[in-house]
């Protein structure tokens, strides 16, 4: 061991001088940013980290490592293992994202800045790796599993990235304060594995790690593998006995092939995108494609029309339906074509349906649906015809507002539901619009949090308060890397999102458009204030892959970071996590979102931030004024150049501030920063 060359560095997202959520006591704010390695006379290793963090995609953590020539190295390496502290000191929460153990992996990230520079955060690593020791857990009993992550190909190409944990075929724990394990990992010709130290004091078979070649860590520098000891997020972990043998190792010849992440985006597809059951004879099927090209459609074995379809814009083709079960065969047609798709679209033949129909609070499940004899709420999604309105009246209505694909409208048949005239209907179980072609207008939502899963939807007027978890949010799209079959073509205009308050203290923002969202999505003139989150938030996912950029027009934020209880305006919470006014992406994938005309003032945070996303992002006159942090902060990136757009943004302060503004990428005179060429002549008094 002695004669290797070993290495501590500190590097990924989290891994900041002054990273402090998961700090919550005064008692320990002198361990704000600590990650330090010590090593003893007689070379056992503590590693503390108190930042970073385990994710599916990428990591933050404090290593301490030898570098290897995957090529002709092989290595057994060996440690008795004992956890001193492991979760948030001074509480009894669950570790999350924390994680310590023995690790391999195919590259490091950059160094963390010291002395730490305020207009940058730490960039997120993206690493194929192997480790044996512990993720998450319960703070006392730590199951050992082991960890793998693949398909990394360089950091600007994580679609589909995931982090899997495997199970060995040995149980085996360690307890918090208790004795140590002796853990090992190893990596010859055959592949990696590990062993563990059982309870007769012998180490167990080595255990191959499933769908671990041996040639997993030669995909980003085929010529350097990291081999050590890391902790991340919140670990104290003491390693004695550490032994590093260096094995002979040839490869396997023919190399074995590596995991690839599957990217299904370029997969020639047609959606139905309207509805597939009918409470009318006349009925306007929608269609989605992806390729130029167009649709031969046949309704029951019978030609019923042709429609183009350009880039992925919809198309729509007036049928007359049959009583019961319709059979539509669409000959999908394009370059490389051609696809037939067959979809069943059900005519529920009950009778007249009027266009026309009214809910309420205590309606009845088999009512006309009038003013004056109202339907329940389900009921009346369920039967409100294409093109058709559910007006709700005045009371609270304890269910979701839920509509499902089944229950689409069409292009150019929209579906509304609405607040009836006069009245101010409140929606407590949130609302789950799972479908196409709907307007939700003029409705209060308390309670649950909202989220649009579909395509082509508008959403106006509405309230969005006190809910569980974000006010209202696009995305969650799945298959990884399917951007086109993620919720797309939304507008929300002119809606208020405030209150929303998590469990965690984490999560609820405003407005949120993160986690598999696809193209053409819009907020225009919404305001979002005193969320504990952050206003809006434009997070992305290595797991899910870059979301499509997103349009903030006339955007307004202020206040989030702050939760204020509506019944003791004296009890204020802190966001544990965020508190930006808009947050424009996540986990260093390049995404070229546009902001024009927004405002944001006296959030926790920061007033603008790329949140790693060195995309093309457009960021045009915008106004930001006395942020917590930084008014704007758009930051180098070391992996990838940013090149982000800024014209004609003005950022204020009524107070001094030592929070800078730093705007990389193309950033012209027009842009008034803090501080700004006149800002030493500040004549005013701190309060």
């Amino acid at each position: 061991m002695k004669s290797l060359q070993w290495t501590t560095r500190v590097f990924g997202q989290s891994t900041d001088l002054d990273f402090t959520s998961t700090l919550l006591l005064p008692q320990y704010a002198g361990k704000v940013g600590l990650h330090e390695a010590r090593v003893a006379p007689d070379g056992a290793v503590t590693l503390e980290s108190r930042g970073g963090k385990i994710t599916g995609g990428h990591d933050g953590l404090l290593f301490y490592y030898v570098e290897l020539d995957p090529r002709r190295q092989g290595f057994v390496l060996s440690a008795d293992v004992f956890v001193e502290n492991y979760g948030r000191e001074g509480t009894q929460d669950a570790p999350q994202q924390c994680g310590f153990g023995l690790m391999a992996r195919d590259t490091v990230g950059p160094a963390r800045r010291e002395p730490k520079d305020p207009s940058f955060q730490e960039i997120p690593a993206a690493s194929n790796m192997v480790y044996l020791g512990v993720f998450g857990g319960d703070r006392d009993v730590n199951r050992l599993r082991v960890t793998r992550r693949r398909g990394v190909r360089s950091p600007a190409e994580l679609v589909g990235v995931t982090l899997d944990h495997l199970d060995p075929p040995f149980e085996q724990n360690i307890v918090t304060g208790g004795a140590g394990v002796r853990l090992c990992l190893g990596r010859n010709a055959e592949g990696f594995f590990v062993s563990v130290q059982t309870e007769d004091g012998a180490m167990s078979a080595p255990w191959f790690v499933p769908d671990c070649p041996p040639n997993l860590l030669e995909q980003q520098d085929p010529a350097r593998m990291y081999v050590g000891l890391f902790a991340s997020r919140n670990a104290q972990v003491r390693f004695e006995n550490i032994d590093l043998q260096l094995t002979p190792y040839a490869p396997p010849v023919p190399a074995p092939e590596l995991w690839v992440p599957v990217n299904d985006a370029v997969r020639p597809t047609l959606f139905m995108r309207s509805g597939d059951v009918s409470r009318e004879a006349a009925y306007t099927l929608t269609l989605q494609g992806n390729e130029d090209g167009e649709a031969e459609v046949s309704l029951n074995g019978e030609a019923a029309g042709t429609l183009a379809l350009k880039g992925e814009a919809p198309a729509a083709l007036p049928l007359t339906l049959r009583p019961g079960e319709n059979e539509l065969s669409c000959l999908y047609r394009f370059e490389g074509g051609p696809l037939v798709e067959r979809f069943t679209v059900t005519y529920l033949d009950e009778g007249p349906v009027p266009g026309r129909l009214y809910a309420a609070p205590q309606g009845r499940e088999d009512a006309p649906g009038t003013q004056d004899d109202p339907l329940t709420l389900a009921a009346a999604l369920h039967r409100v015809p294409q093109g058709g309105t559910v007006l709700l009246l005045d009371g609270v209505y304890p269910e979701a507002l839920r509509m499902t694909p089944s229950e689409a409208g069409a292009l150019g048949r929209e579906k509304t539901v609405a607040a009836a005239p006069g009245a101010q209907p409140t929606v407590e179980g949130g609302l789950w619009l799972e479908s196409c072609f709907w307007r939700v207008e003029d409705l209060t939502f308390t309670g649950e949090r909202c989220l649009i899963l579909g395509s082509f939807n508008r959403v106006e007027n509405c309230i969005f308060c006190y809910c569980n978890e974000t006010g209202l949010m696009i995305g969650r799209g799945k298959p990884a890397g399917f951007n086109f079959a993620w919720p797309s073509y939304n507008l929300v205009l002119r809606c208020e999102s405030f209150g929303n308050l998590d469990p965690k203290h984490m999560n609820a923002d405003g407005f949120a458009a993160k986690v598999g969202v696809g193209p053409g999505n819009v907020f225009d003139s919404c305001i979002a204030h005193d969320n504990v989150d952050d206003g809006f938030d434009l997070y992305n996912k290595v797991e899910s892959g870059k979301s499509s950029p997103v349009v903030l027009r006339g955007c307004t934020a202020y206040r989030n970071g702050y939760w204020t209880d509506p019944d003791d305006p004296d009890h204020v919470i802190l966001g544990g996590g965020g508190g930006n006014g808009f947050k424009a992406g996540g986990e260093g994938l390049p995404v070229g979102h546009v902001m024009e005309r927004c405002i944001s003032y006296r959030n926790l945070m920061a007033g603008f931030s790329d949140n790693f996303n060195p995309g093309e992002l457009r960021v045009t006159g915008c106004l930001s004024a006395d942020n917590g942090q930084q008014n704007y902060i758009f930051r180098d990136n070391p992996l990838i150049p940013p090149a982000g757009v800024f014209r004609r943004n003005i950022s204020l302060r009524t107070q001094p501030s030592s929070w800078h503004d730093a705007i990389a990428g193309d950033a012209d005179s027009s842009n008034r920063l803090w501080p700004g060429p006149f800002d030493d002549d500040w004549e005013g008094t701190e309060e």
